[in-house]
């Protein structure tokens, strides 16, 4: 009786994992799963109960503007977050930060002493797609923070030697434009 207790069970078990296998769990977790894309800073204003927070509206080419909240106040004055280009990580699941909704992440390179806003292609527009060759996978519609995937895709970003924006090496890319990059940290991190 117990042998076909658990053979039911381990029966059942399988068709579970079939059931679930086409959804995130199937995918592999690599650079394909962020949508990343290009955003420009609208405006950028002090958030008003966080000292060290900008609250900035973002066109990312829909037909809204998304309000991002970043901690960008101590390495880089308002003036510089007005009206630029910035390559912004769209499907993080919205998070409130000291009372705002934060419906993306601008995309940094980053060290202990400086951080700088990673620059797109000049030629670049709001909902251009980043893309890595070699990573042809779909984003994730939104990443589940349970699953951890930022967390296990960002130790592999970095800029390389000439500033470039990188996965594993592969560069951040908007096709037949050009190279994402920081403006002066080679061989740093990416938050």
């Amino acid at each position: 009786m117990f042998e076909m207790l658990t053979l039911i069970f381990l029966e059942f078990k399988g068709e579970k994992k079939q059931t679930t296998g086409g959804g995130d769990d199937s995918k592999p977790i690599d650079i394909s799963r962020l949508d990343l894309r290009i955003g420009r800073i609208i405006t950028a204003k002090k958030h008003p109960d966080a000292d060290s927070l900008y609250v900035e509206e973002v066109d990312i080419g829909e037909e809204n503007p998304r309000t991002v909240v970043s901690g960008l106040v101590n390495h880089m004055p308002i003036e510089e977050m007005q009206n630029r280009l910035a390559i912004m990580l769209c499907n993080l699941k919205p998070a409130k930060m000291r009372g705002v909704v934060s419906q993306a992440m601008v995309m940094c390179a980053s060290s202990p002493e400086k951080v700088e806003i990673l620059d797109p292609p000049s030629d670049a527009v709001p909902g251009d797609r980043v893309t890595f060759e070699g990573y042809p996978g779909d984003p994730d519609k939104e990443l589940n923070p349970k699953k951890k995937i930022w967390d296990q895709i960002q130790p592999n970003l970095s800029t390389n030697e000439e500033c470039v924006a990188t996965y594993k090496g592969t560069p951040f890319e908007v096709k037949g434009k050009g190279v994402c990059k920081a403006q002066t940290m080679a061989n740093s991190g990416i938050k």
